[in-house]
Parts: C-alpha cells; sequence; structure tokens
C-alpha cells in the first residue's frame, strides 16, 4: 500500500473512532418563525416521560444542556408560541412559532425555511459554523458544498449535485432566484458572516421549489440581532508558503460585517462587504514570476428587516458582486494567447412581504430583480490553434452579455384540521420577465497534427446581435397532510410555462412515517415529476454566426470535405425529469444518527446540439435524455460544543447526451462542434467516500480534517482531426484523493477572541490530474498532468 493510501486509511480510521467519543455540552437557541431569537422561553429535558431539568432560554435565546443530564428529547415552550419537541441532537436551533387558541390548528408554517417532511437529515445542509471551522480556501458558505456527500465540483470547476449538472440546480437566496438567466449558473459566494446555512436539496418533493431537474441550492441569509456587532476578517494579504510562488501574495480576502437593531428591535440589519484576490498557479505552467490564473471579485451585502406590526415583516435585502478571472482556462493544455479575460457583474434587489393573516395563515409577497452583465476577451490575436499538445495563439470567441430577471411571487399558506387530520396547504405561483442581449464574434480554428499539418479549420460568418426575451410563469398547490402522528404526506401539482415551450404540469407527492413511536427510525419516499428551465441562450443560438467546417488531406493539402453549417433553434420543450427516492433513517443512540437513501431519475427534453453530417441546419432542440442513479450511505455522530464527525459513500452512475446545449455555452460556444453521442456524463464518479470532523483540543484549540477519495471522472480520446477516437468517455481519470486540514487556536485579549492558525490541502501530495493529452499524435498521448501539490495557508478568524 502506497504511503499515501496509507496516511488516507489512518485518517478515515481516525475519524471513525473519534465518532464514538464521549458527547459533550449541546448549546442551543430558540427562536420565532422569523428567525428572531426568543429570551425567557422554556426549555425541558426529557428522559422518556421524566422532567431532568428545565432551563430558560437567555436575552440572545440562547441555553445550554450539560452532558451530564441524561435524557433524549428537548420540549421548549413559551406563551403566546406552539411548543416543539425535538430530539437532543437536533436541539442546536429550535424554531417556536405563533400558537393559535382555536383547536382547528397546531401549528404555524415556518416563513424562513421550507419543513418538507421528506427532506434528507443527514448530508444536505451546512451551517456558518461548520464552514468557520472546516477547511475552505476562501472562507464562503457556497465553496464549502462539496462537504457534503451528493455535491462533487466537475472537471469544468462546476459543482454538480446529485448527478445534476450545475444549469440544473438554481441557487435561491431567501427564496430568491439568483441564478443568470442566460445560462442558468451563478458565482455567487457571500461572506460567510451573511449565511446562515446553506441547503443542498436533491429532488426536493415540495412543488414550491420550481424550474429545477435533480436538485436546489437553498441560502438563507443572516438577519440582524438584539445586540450590535461588527468585525473585520482577513485584512492581513497571504502569502504563498509553497512551490511555485513561494513568498509572492496568494490571496487577500478583507471582509468586513456589521448588524444590529434600531427603534426597540423593530429595525434590524445586516451588511457584509467584501474583496477577494486570488492567485491560482497552474502546475508545469506557473513559474517564480509566470503566469497565473487571477480570480477578484467584490461583494456588498445589506438585508434590513422591519416590524411594521406584530403580524407584518418587510425584509429588503440586495448585493452588488462585481468579478473577473485573469487568462481563464490556462493549463499546460492551453497557453496564454488561448485563455480569455472574463468579466461580470451581478446586481439583485429583492423585497419580501410577509403577513400573519391569523394564527393559521401567512401571506407573502416577493418582489425582486436580478441584472447580469458579462465581458468574455481573448488574450490572443488572430487565428486559434489546436495541436495535439493543446490551445495555442488566441481563443476564438469574442462576447458580450447582459441579461436580466424580474419578478413577482407569492404564497399563501393555511392550517386546519379536516376529521381530526392537520392540513398544511400552500398555494402560490410567480410571474416573471427575462431578458437576454448582447453580441458575439467569433474568429478562424485551425486543427494540425503533431507535424504541423492542416487537418481541419472552421471558419465563421460576421458576428450576430443576440437579442431574446421570455415571459415565464407558474402556479403551484402544496398539502402537507398529518394523516397519524406516525404519518405525513407531502403532495402537490404545479405548472409552468413559457413565451418558448408549452405549458407543462408535473405532480410529486412524499411521505414520512416513523417507524416507532419515538421516531427514532424514519422512513422517507417520494416519486414526482420535475420542470427544469430554458436558459435564454438556447433561443438566442439562432442568431450565431454561420460556421463553415473543412477536413484536409495532411498530405496534400485538399479539401476532402465541407460542410457549411447554420445554426438553428428548433422545437423547445422544457427539460423534464421523473424521481423516485427512498430513505431509511436512524438514531442509534443520542447524537448517533445514520441514514441510507437511494435515487433514480431519467430526464427528457433535454436542450441538445444536433450536428447534421452534411451541411445544413445546426439545431439545437429538445430532444436529449439522459439517466441517474444513487445509493448513499452516512453516519453522523454529534459530540456537543459544536464538534461532530460525518462519514459518507455514495454508488453512483450517469449517463446522458454529451451535446447538452446548456453545458457547451457555458464558455459562450464551442470551437468544433462533433456528432451527438450517449455516454457516461463528464462528472460520472461512480464511488465517492467523504468524512470529515471537527474536535475541540485542549488550550482551545480546534482541529478539522476532511478526507475525500473518489472515482476518477471519465474522459474521451481523439485523433488528430479532433474526432472521437473508439467510444466517448471510454477511459478514465485516476481516482482522486484528497486530504485537508486546519488547526486553530483561540486567543483572547482585552475581551476581543481571534482564531489563529493553519490550513494544508492535499497533505499527502496526491497526484490529482486536472488535464489528459488526449489526442492522438502527441508525444505525451494518455499522459495526465495539472495535478496540484500540498498547499499551506495561515487562518485567522476575528471575533468581536
Amino acid at each position: 500500500m502506497s504511503r499515501q493510501c496509507r496516511s488516507v486509511t489512518l485518517a478515515i480510521l481516525f475519524l471513525a473512532l473519534a465518532a464514538w467519543a464521549r458527547a459533550q455540552t449541546i448549546r442551543g437557541v430558540v427562536v420565532d418563525q422569523t428567525g428572531l431569537p426568543l429570551p425567557g422561553a422554556t426549555v425541558q429535558l426529557l428522559s422518556g416521560p421524566t422532567t431532568v431539568a428545565t432551563i430558560t432560554t437567555g436575552p440572545d435565546g440562547s441555553f445550554v444542556i450539560d452532558d451530564m443530564m441524561v435524557g433524549d428529547t428537548i420540549v421548549a415552550s413559551l406563551e403566546g408560541f406552539e411548543q416543539a419537541r425535538v430530539s437532543r441532537d437536533q436541539a442546536t436551533r429550535i424554531v417556536l412559532v405563533i400558537a393559535r387558541t382555536s383547536e382547528t390548528t397546531t401549528v404555524v408554517a415556518s416563513t424562513i425555511a421550507d419543513a418538507s417532511p421528506t427532506a434528507a437529515l443527514l448530508g444536505s445542509t451546512l451551517t456558518a459554523t461548520n464552514i468557520a471551522r472546516l477547511p475552505s480556501t476562501r472562507m464562503k458558505a457556497r465553496e464549502s458544498l462539496p462537504l457534503l456527500p451528493s455535491v462533487v465540483r466537475g472537471p469544468d470547476g462546476l459543482m454538480q449535485i446529485g448527478g445534476a449538472r450545475a444549469y440544473e440546480t438554481p441557487i435561491v437566496l431567501d427564496g430568491f432566484n439568483v441564478t443568470d438567466p442566460a445560462t442558468g449558473l451563478s458565482t455567487l459566494n457571500l461572506p460567510f458572516e451573511a449565511v446562515r446555512g446553506i441547503d443542498a436539496l436533491r429532488d426536493p418533493m415540495s412543488v414550491s421549489y420550481g424550474r429545477l431537474i435533480g436538485g436546489v441550492v437553498k441560502m438563507e441569509t443572516t438577519p440582524g440581532g438584539d445586540r450590535f456587532v461588527k468585525g473585520v476578517q482577513g485584512f492581513i494579504p497571504r502569502p504563498r508558503l509553497s512551490t511555485p510562488d513561494f513568498g509572492r501574495i496568494e490571496s487577500a480576502l478583507p471582509r468586513a460585517y456589521v448588524g444590529g437593531s434600531l427603534s426597540a428591535g423593530r429595525i434590524r440589519y445586516f451588511g457584509a462587504a467584501e474583496y477577494d484576490y486570488e492567485r491560482v498557479t497552474v502546475p508545469d505552467v506557473t513559474s517564480s514570476r509566470g503566469s497565473a490564473v487571477t480570480d477578484q471579485s467584490a461583494v456588498g451585502f445589506m438585508r434590513v428587516d422591519v416590524q411594521v406590526s406584530p403580524r407584518y415583516t418587510v425584509t429588503a435585502e440586495g448585493f452588488v458582486f462585481p468579478n473577473s478571472t485573469g487568462l481563464q482556462g490556462l493549463s499546460p493544455r492551453r497557453d496564454e494567447t488561448a485563455t480569455v479575460d472574463r468579466s461580470g457583474v451581478d446586481v439583485f434587489g429583492g423585497v419580501t412581504h410577509r403577513f400573519v393573516q391569523s394564527q393559521a395563515s401567512v401571506l407573502t409577497l416577493q418582489m425582486g430583480a436580478l441584472t447580469h452583465h458579462g465581458r468574455f476577451l481573448p488574450n490572443g490575436q488572430g487565428t486559434s490553434t489546436l495541436t495535439p499538445d493543446g490551445w495555442t495563439g488566441n481563443w476564438f470567441a469574442t462576447a458580450r452579455r447582459n441579461s436580466g430577471r424580474y419578478n413577482l411571487q407569492g404564497s399563501w399558506e393555511h392550517i386546519n384540521k379536516v376529521a381530526n387530520q392537520v392540513h398544511d396547504v400552500t398555494i402560490g405561483g410567480e410571474l416573471a420577465y427575462r431578458t437576454l442581449d448582447g453580441d458575439i464574434t467569433e474568429g478562424p480554428v485551425v486543427v494540425r497534427d503533431s507535424l504541423g499539418r492542416t487537418m481541419r479549420t472552421v471558419e465563421f460568418g460576421p458576428g450576430a446581435q443576440l437579442n431574446v426575451h421570455d415571459v415565464p410563469m407558474s402556479a403551484y398547490v402544496r398539502d402537507v397532510w398529518r394523516l397519524t402522528q406516525r404519518l405525513q404526506i407531502d403532495g402537490g401539482v404545479r405548472i409552468d410555462g413559457s413565451s418558448y415551450a408549452p405549458a407543462m404540469p408535473s405532480a410529486r407527492v412524499g411521505a414520512r412515517y416513523d417507524v416507532d413511536s419515538d421516531a427514532r427510525t424514519v422512513l422517507k419516499v417520494g416519486a414526482g415529476t420535475f420542470v427544469g428551465n430554458i436558459a435564454l441562450m438556447v433561443p438566442a443560438f439562432g442568431s450565431y454566426p454561420t460556421r463553415i467546417d473543412r477536413e484536409y488531406d495532411p498530405t496534400t493539402g485538399a479539401v476532402i470535405q465541407e460542410n457549411r453549417f447554420q445554426p438553428t433553434t428548433g422545437a423547445l420543450r422544457f427539460p423534464n425529469g421523473t424521481a423516485a427516492t427512498v430513505g431509511l433513517e436512524h438514531q442509534f443512540m443520542p447524537g448517533l444518527d445514520g441514514q441510507i437513501t437511494a435515487t433514480v431519475r431519467h430526464t427528457a427534453n433535454v436542450a441538445t446540439l444536433n450536428v447534421p453530417p452534411a451541411s445544413g441546419a445546426l439545431t439545437v432542440a429538445s430532444n436529449g435524455a439522459g439517466n441517474y442513479h444513487d445509493v448513499q450511505l452516512s453516519i453522523r455522530r454529534l459530540l456537543g460544543d459544536d464538534q461532530q464527525v460525518f462519514v459518507s459513500y455514495v454508488r453512483a452512475y450517469a449517463e446522458g447526451d454529451l451535446n447538452d446545449f446548456a453545458a457547451m455555452s457555458q464558455a459562450v460556444d464551442s470551437p468544433i462542434v462533433l456528432p451527438n453521442d450517449r455516454a457516461r456524463l463528464p462528472t460520472d464518479a461512480r464511488h465517492r467516500v467523504l468524512t470529515w470532523g471537527t474536535f475541540n483540543m485542549p488550550m482551545r484549540m480546534v482541529i478539522s480534517p476532511v478526507v475525500e477519495w473518489r472515482s476518477g471522472f471519465p474522459y474521451s480520446t481523439f485523433d488528430p482531426r479532433y474526432s472521437y477516437m473508439g467510444a466517448p468517455n471510454s477511459r478514465q481519470f485516476p481516482a482522486f484523493v484528497s486530504a485537508d486540514m486546519i488547526v486553530y487556536k483561540t486567543f483572547t485579549v482585552k475581551e476581543r477572541s481571534a482564531d489563529i492558525g493553519v490550513q494544508v490541502f492535499n497533505l499527502t501530495n496526491h497526484g490529482n490530474p486536472r488535464d489528459v493529452y488526449s489526442i492522438a499524435g502527441s508525444s505525451r498521448f494518455g499522459e495526465f498532468t495539472n495535478s496540484v501539490g500540498p498547499v499551506v495557508r495561515g487562518y485567522m478568524l476575528l471575533k468581536w
């Protein structure tokens, strides 16, 4: 066994053994349905029917349960609110909702987070505390998503959730869709102080989630609290402590935040701002003073909550997010002249009105506006050249895109009793306007063999203007039905429409069944249909420049085939998926939970680029499909005081059409198009083991290791004309192994605290290549490259 494998194995055993460590004190908070803390609430610890201890929450709603107190159930209550009963391991945040004196109601649904009875217990949520204590390159909530077992960062750098591609899993910020309507993607990364929690929901059975295939990323921001808080973080630039670029400024991530309340708590505010600079070295390319990818962004976020009356709350929030990447695409197979400088600005503003009409009814209205402006500028000039060793000379496309989304959405939630059974019914809908305009200019591409002979060329017509608009709309009805004390049903129907596709209905149903009376074993099942979104780049493709594709005899230079392709948009329908999932959760003991889930999903009507064998229409149409299934096992041990251990294994399979248009157009357009084929998807990782933990050590130190092992992604090989050589995606990268760790110590001086330590990434120096020489004729054909070695980074977090 190699040294790296031994190290990883020992790390996994260490975490697994630590999972059985003695639990410690649990610290929790009681809040109302808007997320505000509730002081003076009564918290009881029960052991069976016996009350072990009674505690009152403090001014900030917090309470502490010492591990010496034996009990497995927590009951929280406060006059004017419904009583809440949770297991001990789920007591870190207890939500009390407004009570109703009438017998027709037992609970008012949460207006902050969807409490679907079919939502998975393990492996779908990260809190700000998790993010702060675990290794993180940028201390960003979204960047930490791969710590969840269903989230994998693909070879394109984008995160895939449960086998669904990035554009199929929108990002929802406090109920607002903040993805770019042109591509369905978003690079938004809020400072973690501004994020209360982030969920990666797979195949959510709640029909209130729409325009998705496979999943949704849900981010909830932080409201202001009773106390005034402020802080400044990351103000010391971070030098690189490993080669290449040793000693150079690797990153600067200064950020500041402020929060508090005014008018006796009726107005609460929270704001955060951050500037990010990161110099990303590229193995085999970046020398001591050589080229490197540079990422820069700044984000300003503000949220204000106004309690207009006891039953009426208004929340206004917004962000500005300018960002850019210099030398994007730089790698051993793509030199500096063939890269692009990408820049963009996202601006968002949203207002949420929430009316508590009665103790059983909540009306929510939201108005939002999002704009995105992006530019792609090549760093070279003239012809783009592709050889067996990679791209040189130039990048072929220059583009400008401006897109926007303006929407009005609302929901009305009402709870009543029918024949002693509780029904939580929600009726909602949305009306939006989406727009895309811009231009694209494309230059010539030449493909040469290892002897420098021309094998293929692609030429383009004059530049084109893009201008498309869309009016999407949707409506849904959902009923969460408590059939018995042990059985809950979550069912509903919705319909989605668009200017570019006929309206499509969908329906979902899920069930939760408590196998035993104390809900230690829970069975969750669900099945339904999902309707995705048509990115505006799809209908815009019909305006793209014409392309002429020629193949040559390398000996004589004569043209042996010439095809003229005219970009065209064909018949479009909403992409849709059909999925079924089943999961079993079990609490082995307080603080130790296990889960096994299985999912099967089929997608259809995927926008796919159809390349004809001869001259004609190069058509994007809704005729693609795909399949995905997985089995996931997870175990979590909560140790108290923010400590826990998480271990998971995922066995997955994903296949589909390779000419998925949305995936191909992420970099504006594809320089060479090939006939469509169906094969393993580029993000198909058949096996994945993920384990992480965070532990408190003596002398106020914290150590948090993360270990990941997964199968390598598939890849294709090509002949010198850049046509498939053999079956697509029939080869595979080596297995990926990464062991990361953070160690820090808390220092306190004059009531001010700071966490100071070090982070190490890929500490075993395992080779994890990101590129491969895949074109026949290269002297390095089949060789893997672009593997990042160990990276050491300082860590500082101030606690004001």
